[in-house]
C-alpha cells in the first residue's frame, strides 16, 4: 500500500481541523513551539496529500517538511509525526514502511520529483598548499643532495601512522606560518568534487589547538566517497576517523538539523560510533534522537576512536567489530551509554 504512511498521518491528526477545497488540511499547528512561537491557536499548520505524498506547511513559524514514496523518512518529518504524538514504535515503524516502499517505486518516477538542494559555496585552501602528489613529482625531479623539508617528512610520517589510504584522500602541507599551518597536515573537505573547506590538525603536541578548520557549519565530511551501493554509513565525529574506516564525520559531538538530513539522503542504515570521552554521549544522545543504530565495539576498553582503534587492530578488525557491537534498542543503547562514560 502506498498510502499506508499517509493514512497513519492522517489518523495522528487532531480532530478539530477543518478541510479546504484546495485540499489542505488545516488545524493548529504542533511545529510552533519547538520553533521559538508561541503556541498556534488559530489553525496555521496545513497538511496536503496526493496518492501517498505528504506536504506539511506551518503559516506560523514557517516549519515545512515532505514525504514522497521512494524516498526516506526525513528527521523533519519524524520530528513532525513525534509533535503530532506518535510514538517511537510507530515512527520506526512508519521508517521501515518508506524503505519498503522505495522497492516499489520506479527510479524514473522518483527522479521527476525536485528535492531540495543544499549548496556550499567553493573556499580555496590555505595559501602555499602543496598537495603530497604534487610532492612526490617534485621530490623525484630532485638530485641527491636536495634536502626534504623538515615539514613535509613529518607531515607524511604522520599520515602513514594513521594509516589512511593516500591513494583514496589528498592531503596538502604549507609554508604558511599562521595559525601554526605549517606544522599541521591540511584535510581538504569536498562536496560534489568542489573544495568548500578543510580542516589542518597538527603533528606536534605542544601546538594549540590541535584543529584549525575554514568549512561550512552544517558540512558533513566525506559524503563524495559514501558509493551507490552501501548498505550502510559509519558516522563519527572527526574526519581522521571517517578516512580510517570510510565513513562520514560531523566534526565534532553536536550534530545539526541539516547534517541529519544529509546524512538520512543516503538511504541507508546509519551507524553511529561515538569517541570515548564524555562529549560522546551527546552524540549518542542525538543518534537516539534521529532513530539511528548506535555501536559500542569491543575496541573502545582501549582506544579513544575509530581510527586509533584501527592504528592498533586494522581496520578489518574494526569494521567487523563495529557491526557487530551495533544496538536499535533505544533501552540497550541507554544503557550502553550509561557504561561507557560513568
Amino acid at each position: 500500500m502506498l498510502d499506508f504512511i499517509q493514512q497513519t498521518v492522517l489518523q495522528l491528526l487532531p480532530a478539530r481541523r477543518k478541510t479546504g477545497q484546495n485540499g489542505w488540511i488545516s488545524f493548529n499547528a504542533p511545529c510552533c513551539t519547538h520553533n521559538g512561537e508561541t503556541v498556534d491557536a488559530r489553525g496555521r499548520g496545513g497538511i496536503k496529500t496526493n496518492a501517498g505524498q505528504i506536504s506539511y506547511h506551518c503559516f506560523n513559524c514557517g516549519f515545512t517538511t515532505s514525504f514522497i514514496p521512494g524516498r526516506h523518512l526525513s528527521f523533519k518529518f519524524r520530528k513532525l509525526l513525534a509533535w503530532l504524538g506518535a510514538d517511537d514504535l510507530t515512527v520506526r515503524r512508519l521508517v521501515i514502511e518508506a524503505v519498503r516502499l522505495k522497492e516499489l517505486v520506479a527510479p524514473e518516477e522518483l527522479d521527476q520529483v525536485p528535492q531540495e538542494e543544499i549548496v556550499y559555496e567553493a573556499r580555496t585552501l590555505p595559501e602555499g598548499a602543496v598537495s603530497f602528489d604534487e610532492w612526490t613529482t617534485y621530490l623525484a625531479m630532485q638530485g641527491d643532495g636536495y634536502t626534504v623539508p623538515d615539514r613535509v617528512i613529518r607531515g607524511v610520517h604522520y599520515i602513514k601512522h594513521r594509516k589512511i589510504d593516500t591513494n583514496k584522500y589528498k592531503f596538502f602541507l604549507t609554508d604558511n606560518e599562521a595559525y601554526n599551518l605549517h606544522r599541521r597536515i591540511i584535510v581538504p573537505f569536498y562536496y560534489k568534487k568542489e573544495i568548500v573547506g578543510y580542516t589542518a590538525r597538527t603533528w606536534e603536541p605542544n601546538v594549540k589547538p590541535k584543529y584549525w578548520s575554514s568549512h561550512p557549519a552544517d558540512f558533513v565530511f566525506n559524503l563524495d566517497n559514501q558509493l551507490p551501493d552501501y548498505k550502510f554509513v559509519i558516522v563519527c565525529e572527526g574526519p581522521f576517523d571517517a578516512m580510517a574506516i570510510d565513513g562520514v564525520a560531523v566534526s565534532g559531538s553536536e550534530v545539526s538539523d541539516i547534517q541529519v538530513e544529509q546524512i538520512d539522503r543516503l538511504q541507508r542504515e546509519v551507524i553511529v560510533v561515538p569517541d570515548t570521552d564524555r562529549a560522546g554521549r551527546k552524540l549518542v544522545d542525538r543518534a537516539i534522537e534521529a532513530g539511528w543504530t548506535v555501536s559500542f565495539p569491543v575496541w573502545q576498553e582501549t582506544c579513544k576512536d575509530i581510527n586509533d582503534a584501527v592504528v592498533k587492530y586494522g581496520k578489518l578488525f574494526v569494521l567487523k567489530s563495529i557491526l557487530a557491537a551495533r544496538e536499535t534498542s533505544r533501552l540497550k543503547i541507554e544503557l550502553k551509554k550509561k557504561k561507557l562514560y560513568a
